[in-house]
């Protein structure tokens, strides 16, 4: 989370509060995808580290091992959690076909990500009151709109309309982070999306069968 460390803990904790409340009401097919929310949440606290460290300590380890974490978050993890907690919970094979196609997409951009920490790590500095994330290597042509395929498009082919909803927000706050914070990208668009892990809980909930019958006598 980008602006200071108070705002990242704050919002990491309660984030992470709505994860658990997900995971809670989650059925086992479903509990990737209710923890999408406690992920955030770990990662939004990782940045508050960083932010924590930065006036002390900018080139030290502390620094480079809690910015290497944040560049997993960003660039392994999500590009291929956000298709696979899809894939899991969709019904149709048709649809799960598709969304396989998201995921190796996603695959590939965390591989790239791994073997860029591998040979030269992710490097942190603050800039317009935001940390901005680098690496020596930079991004290849095509790469954000493959990610952002990756990290938005199952949303949007699940057969459940609810989850296109999370979807539409997710690119909203793409769109957002990308026409005012171009430079500062992916943490104020980890900012943005932060609104998705509500979402999800309360899709998680909705689909629980005493929560949404009032008995647990549902199916």
């Amino acid at each position: 989370m980008c602006f200071s460390a108070s705002v990242s803990f704050t919002t990491g904790t309660l984030i992470s509060i709505v994860g658990l409340l997900a995971l809670s009401k989650a059925r086992p097919r479903m509990r990737l995808f209710a923890a999408l929310p406690l992920l955030f949440g770990i990662q939004q606290l990782t940045e508050g580290a960083i932010w924590s460290a930065m006036p002390t300590a900018p080139s030290g380890p502390a620094i480079h091992w809690l910015t290497q974490a944040y560049a997993f978050f960003i660039g392994v993890l999500w590009p291929v959690l956000f298709p696979l907690s899809l894939y899991l919970i969709e019904p149709s094979q048709r649809r799960r076909r598709l969304i396989l196609i998201l995921l190796a997409l996603g695959g590939v951009v965390a591989i790239y990500t791994l073997v860029v920490m591998g040979l030269f790590g992710f490097s942190v500095r603050v800039a317009h009151q935001c940390l901005v994330y680098e690496n020596p290597a930079g991004i290849w042509p095509g790469m954000e709109l493959v990610y952002l395929l990756a990290t938005s498009g199952a949303f949007f082919i699940a057969s459940d309309d609810r989850i296109h909803w999370l979807g539409v927000a997710n690119l909203a706050g793409f769109g957002i982070a990308a026409s005012f914070f171009s430079l500062n990208l992916p943490s104020v668009w980890c900012f943005c999306a932060a609104i998705i892990s509500s979402l999800i809980c309360w899709y998680v909930w909705s689909r629980n069968p005493a929560a949404s019958t009032g008995s647990s006598s549902g199916p």
